[in-house]
């Protein structure tokens, strides 16, 4: 299963300039983490690409198509520079932390966006020919900066994201040492016959603002990536528990104080609790075999039952933007001889139940278990905080059988 091209999400609305009506919308999603606010681009592209089949998603893309279209996972990397001065004659530059990509993982496409404002200097009487941007790699003491964009600033009749096709340049990075993952992007503008310097200011370009608003007004790179194994949930759970206990071992244990109940901790903004998962477990017992120890008699057919996953009483809801929950099903009953043909039996659970029939002591019965099941697709931040949608398959029971 592949996700839709970012490039035709581009041109969603994603692209419009960020406000205060989408910062409190995504603060209004129930995600449960005050150290990070996810990008508005990042819950739109969720909001468009979430409540598709793949092979829909692929169709509503626009333009580039084909470039971003066997991604499984895009993640989004906040710039990290510090933009606090208006940026200056000689540019800005844009600094991405790409060490948390696999590497593994196919890279088949990256973008830059960056947000520009109106200008008046750009207006119907503005400098012919208009200014251009120039987009290149820092320089660094190794190596010299290379230039990956080159074109015009028109006027612009309000604010909105300039998009700049960086896959390139996010490949080649991805083989250098791991030491220097750190990717740096220069963004400069050159205008008359000279090609002097010019002021991004001058063009719409400008520092983000303070609290909410700057976080969605910085710059966001995005990348679509494609696994090389299948995605598993368990491995994310396993890097969240890490960076969590990272930062236990840094912080002294707090005091509970008289009357706490179960344990809960506050790391960063970004808290952990127990939930009654491990008991529900334990009373239910390691083979999930509710009924066991009875007769077969009363006991219904192997089927699908509903199972609802509600990840805010798991206690993932900071760092599970969306969905909050669904449905997820679970296979339930026993599998008696004769055997359905729905239930899609193996030839060896035919056997194995034929046995059971005859001599329930010389082989247990078939099991109910998932014959088939279909992906859903989380938002989530990672351990390093960046915004990452992926495609996680066999999350839901589409059907049931016995084996």
């Amino acid at each position: 299963r592949t996700l839709a091209p970012a490039a035709g999400v581009s041109a969603a609305p994603a692209a419009a300039a960020p406000g205060a009506r989408a910062a409190r919308r995504a603060a209004g999603s129930g995600f449960r983490n005050g150290s990070v606010v996810p990008h508005q681009f990042m819950m739109s592209l969720y909001r468009n690409l979430a409540g598709r089949a793949p092979a829909g998603a692929a169709a509503a893309s626009t333009s580039g198509s084909g470039r971003h279209g066997r991604a499984d996972t895009i993640t989004g990397f906040a710039d990290q520079a510090n933009q606090d001065e208006s940026p200056a004659e000689t540019g800005q530059s844009f600094l991405f932390d790409v060490s948390n990509l696999p590497d593994t993982d196919e890279v088949v496409g990256a973008e830059l966006r960056v947000l520009r404002h109106e200008s008046p200097e750009l207006g119907p009487g503005g400098a012919t020919p208009p200014p251009l941007l120039l987009l290149s790699t820092c320089p660094g003491a190794a190596r010299a900066p290379r230039l990956l964009h080159s074109r015009a600033a028109q006027p612009l009749a309000g604010a909105r994201w300039e998009v700049f096709d960086v896959a390139d340049a996010v490949r080649r990075h991805r083989q250098e040492p791991r030491a220097t993952r750190a990717f740096c992007l220069l963004l400069r503008s050159v205008a008359g016959p000279s090609r002097g310097p010019l002021a991004l200011r001058l063009l719409g370009f400008g520092s983000p603002g303070r609290g909410r608003a700057a976080a969605e007004e910085r710059a966001l790179l995005v990348v679509s990536s494609r696994t090389q194994r299948k995605g598993s949930l368990f491995r994310e759970i396993r890097a969240q528990a890490r960076a969590l206990g990272a930062a236990l071992a840094a912080e002294p244990p707090p005091d509970p104080g008289p009357g706490t109940g179960s344990p809960t901790a506050v790391i960063g903004g970004r808290r952990r609790r127990r939930t009654a998962l491990a008991g529900a477990r334990a009373a239910q017992g390691s083979g999930g075999g509710a009924g066991r120890g009875h007769g077969r008699r009363g006991r219904s057919r192997c089927s699908r039952r509903p199972l609802h996953v509600d990840f805010k009483e798991l206690g993932w809801d900071d760092w599970i933007i969306a969905p909050l929950d669904y449905e997820a099903y679970h296979c339930e009953g026993v599998c008696d001889f004769p055997l359905r043909s729905h239930l899609e039996p193996t030839n060896h659970a035919i056997i194995q139940t034929l046995l059971n029939s005859m001599a329930p002591d010389a082989a247990p019965a078939s099991c109910c278990v998932p014959a088939r099941l279909s992906p859903i697709s989380i938002l989530y931040i990672d351990a390093a905080n960046n915004v990452v949608y992926k495609q996680y398959e066999d999350m839901v029971v589409e059907a049931c059988g016995c084996r």
